[in-house]
């Protein structure tokens, strides 16, 4: 558990959960789920360990370079905001 203070708000309690992780480079994504993180309890920030996102990191240039392939493939619909 963090033993400083949430660099967003200044709250202090922390909770340990696993969370969805969209991770974007390039126009492209890739979607990790049930990654570790501490969230703060106040306004929800997201903290992860930096082995976490390195390893995320991996993997996207993995399968973007087709050396793996990933566990699934989702369509997401795109749309552009008109005012």
């Amino acid at each position: 558990m963090r033993k400083s203070r949430c660099h967003i708000c200044g709250g202090e309690e922390f909770e340990q959960r696993r969370v969805e992780y969209i991770y974007r480079r390039g126009g492209h994504y890739l979607v990790v789920r049930d990654v570790p993180c501490e969230v703060c309890l106040r306004c929800g920030e997201r903290y992860y360990e930096g082995p976490v996102l390195l390893q995320i990191e991996q993997r996207f240039k993995a399968i973007y370079e087709h050396e793996a392939e990933p566990q699934a493939e989702i369509q997401v619909p795109v749309e552009v905001y008109a005012s």
